[in-house]
């Protein structure tokens, strides 16, 4: 068993990491690093498309690996990447026996798409449902090459020519494409049960075990291989609504005799902080964001507006619920609606027991509840008809009488929740309020870069023309609390401990963890 790591490493995010078992080589998320991008790249300065993986190479953003990358984005820049420093061919040939995702953040899955198209690549279903919905919501173009394979600079013969002509070609757009050219093998995998491969070491078994974290859909993994195993946690925090989720993926990590784990830090700070305790900052779990917004909504006769991250699902139907018990209509997003809509169709074509447990998990709303609606805002001409609305998900809302604009608003302001961020801040304006007769529910992570305090910046800037009230951040992270992650590694008790997803790697060597903490360094091979 050997592991590499590629991305994450003394950083948040942009997880890359190779586990390799005799002949077999796996790749465990492939995702952006935010601080490299953010310092080369900004809202309207981005890789050029036309340029393949060349800018990404060049910057860093990527790993410079042979038999890794698709062939269309190799072959037209072959003079530069055949050579020193890339050394990478064109070739079949692919390094990469089996992809598996941990969840749908940006951070994991962004660079999926420039795998060979005939990379295996397994996640669970509420993830590839969530990457749907971003197909179909997003303008990143590398999303849809995430479960799509569009070949790049492909020519095509152009229509309606006669027999005799010379045949002439185009450049491809998406129609040209055939269904089957387009086709990634997406595997969907099952909680707990594992994928087995063959292997010169004998039958690896990779099983995902759904976890807890602020998206829907996350996982951690365990490798396993003739007796012992390699855990791999992805993103997880203890103090969400699913903590039973976690404690069970504890039980079967220890039980799989871990040789190692890589594991996520995130919010491990420096070695001084935690020496001194400064580390120990109040802790609000999701029960604390309930309680709090729940006293704030209660407290407040007029127009609530509420912030929080919109794939978050625990947070939005919580939000959904206090909308419910206090006599509000929340007012969502169509996107949000979108994403929420593509889970319940999900669930109209799963068994009837897998449908109560997800039920369970994640309350869903009835478009028949009056405390649900979609808050459309104006498009186009401004007048609310469909021609406004040209992406099919917005013009979906159609469909539904629970559609809202801010006329409803305006005239009920005591009856809504409305769902309102950054993106949607010049709604006031049509809103229009009596001053310091609105509260804004700030319910998402504080900025922590530059371009986040800009924007924050603008946004209390609106919000005082208006003079709406801005609550204290309530928010819970995503991620483990330093104390819960100490008690999470002592208890799966893996001989060696890689620490990666985190700024500060070092302070797990003051964290007195049974196993030996080994701070990964880029490229380099593990062997054990």
């Amino acid at each position: 068993m050997n592991i590499e790591v590629f991305g994450g490493v003394g950083e948040i995010g942009g997880n890359k990491i190779f586990i390799n078992i005799g002949d077999k080589k796996f790749l465990f998320d492939f995702g952006l690093s935010f601080s490299d991008n953010q310092k080369y790249f900004s809202e309207f300065l981005n890789p050029r498309k036309l340029n393949g993986i060349i800018d990404y190479l060049y910057l860093g953003l990527i790993p410079p690996i042979n038999k890794l990358y698709r062939n269309d984005l190799i072959t037209p820049f072959s003079d530069r990447l055949n050579s020193d420093p890339y050394n990478i061919i064109t070739t079949n040939e692919n390094i990469v026996d089996a992809f598996f995702l941990t969840h749908a953040h940006l951070d994991h899955y962004k660079f999926i798409g420039f795998l060979k198209q005939n990379t295996p690549i397994y996640m669970n279903w509420i993830s590839n449902t969530i990457l749907q919905n971003l197909i179909s919501t997003t303008n990143d173009t590398l999303v849809p090459e995430v479960l799509n394979f569009y070949e790049s600079f492909k020519m095509v013969p152009k229509k309606r020519q006669s027999g005799n002509e010379e045949i002439e070609y185009k450049r491809a757009t998406k129609p040209d494409y055939k269904p089957s050219d387009i086709k990634r093998p997406i595997r969907i995998m099952k909680e707990g049960k594992p994928s087995r491969f063959k292997s010169s070491q004998g039958e690896i078994n990779i099983t995902q075990f759904q976890t807890d974290h602020s998206i829907p859909g996350a996982c951690s993994y365990i490798i396993e291989n003739d007796g012992r195993s390699i855990v791999y946690t992805g993103d997880f925090r203890r103090h969400g609504f699913h903590s039973e989720w976690v404690d069970e993926f504890i039980k079967q990590a220890h039980n799989s005799n871990p040789v190692s784990i890589i594991t996520e830090g995130t919010r491990v700070t420096s070695v001084e902080d935690y020496k001194n305790g400064t580390y120990k900052s109040k802790e609000q779990s999701e029960s604390d964001v309930k309680k709090q917004s729940a006293d704030k909504i209660e407290d407040h006769s007029g127009l609530i507006l509420v912030r929080c991250p919109s794939r978050n699902l625990d947070r939005i139907l919580l939000y959904y619920s206090l909308a419910k018990k206090f006599n509000r209509r929340f007012a969502i997003t169509p996107k949000i609606f979108h994403l929420i809509d593509s889970f319940r169709t999900k669930f109209d074509e799963m068994e009837e027991s897998r449908i109560k447990q997800y039920y369970k998990d994640y309350n869903l709303p009835d478009y028949s509840d009056k405390n649900f609606v979609v808050y459309l805002p104006r498009k186009g001409w401004g007048k609310f008809e469909a021609a406004d609305y040209k992406l099919a998900y917005q013009n979906d809302i159609f469909k539904i009488d629970n559609y809202i604009t801010y006329k409803d608003v305006k005239k009920e302001p005591e009856k809504y929740l409305l769902y309102l961020d950054y993106f949607m801040i010049n709604e006031l304006i049509d809103i229009d309020q009596k001053p310091n007769s609105t509260l804004f529910l700030n319910s998402t992570t504080d900025p922590f870069n530059e371009e986040m305090n800009i924007q924050e910046e603008k946004l209390d800037a609106w919000l005082e023309r208006f003079k709406i009230t801005k609550t204290e951040t309530i928010h819970s992270s995503g991620h483990s609390n330093v104390d819960d992650l100490i008690d999470f590694l002592q208890q799966i008790n893996a001989d060696k401990i890689f620490p990666v997803h985190t700024e500060h790697p070092e302070t797990f060597k003051e964290f007195g963890l049974t196993g030996n903490v080994i701070l990964p360094e880029k490229g380099k091979r593990y062997t054990f």
